[in-house]
């Protein structure tokens, strides 16, 4: 039988509960005793060493991730909303990042020397590249949150300052085609190419243009087309739009 303490001094944790869980999907006899501070995991078989490792790979690359990008994300100067939001596409990412068979042999090479695994001291002094890429993918979720609002802010004027614009033109079309290409035609028939413009440029000529009515053919094969969107936020009712 081998005998491990797995301890955490500053994470509120189910730890019992969640090393029960990962050790039984596995096939080996355990035993789990609740200590404080931690718990003590027993493992009779040859194999108690990569059973232990793997379960701990699930503890420390799953459920501590979580609570760990729980930890940064709520330490960012952002509403309890936006926090919410961060942390679950932060999760998304490291998801789709994960490393855990690395992290089990990183585990399992501890183990073959220690019988006392403090989760927070193996987090911070051997999964240094973990802890950098979870930082990372709450930095990159921060950002994403911080650029849709400033975005969304930026809608919000663009829509007041049309709604007090005199129009200069009654009626507009524009064309978005399927390679990028957009054709803006007015009720003279008067037709504009444009072969390579960012959709933010053309959102501000269409401001800058107020038209009453503007009808929107949507070619591009896209359901959440940036440029479609953003015309459909600020022009509102004026917009009639065919995909």
């Amino acid at each position: 039988m081998v005998v491990y303490e797995i301890l955490t001094y500053e994470y509120d944790l189910p730890l019992l509960k969640l090393l029960n869980r990962r050790m039984s999907e596995l096939d080996c006899a355990y035993a789990l005793e609740a200590i404080a501070d931690g718990v003590v995991l027993k493992i009779r078989g040859e194999s108690a060493e990569n059973a232990a490792a793997e379960a701990l790979s699930f503890v420390l690359g799953r459920d501590l991730r979580y609570f760990a990008l729980a930890e940064y994300a709520d330490a960012l100067p952002l509403t309890l909303a936006d926090k919410q939001t961060v942390l679950r596409d932060a999760l998304e990412a490291a998801q789709c990042r994960e490393e855990r068979k690395i992290l089990k042999q990183k585990i399992a090479d501890y183990l073959k020397t220690h019988r006392t695994l403090i989760l927070e001291g193996f987090l911070r002094f051997r999964m240094q590249e973990f802890v950098m890429l979870w930082e990372l993918a709450v930095e990159q979720a921060a950002a994403r949150v911080l650029m849709q609002k400033e975005y969304g802010e930026l809608i919000e004027t663009l829509k007041r300052f049309v709604a007090g614009r005199a129009s200069r033109v009654n009626l507009l079309s524009i064309c978005i085609h399927a390679d990028g290409t957009i054709t803006l035609s007015d009720d003279n028939d008067v037709h504009i190419e444009y072969v390579d413009c960012a959709p933010d440029g053309i959102l501000n000529l269409l401001v800058n243009m107020a038209p009453k009515r503007l009808t929107v053919y949507d070619l591009s094969g896209n359901e959440k087309n940036r440029l479609t969107e953003a015309i459909l936020a600020v022009f509102g009712s004026r917009v009639k739009l065919y995909r």
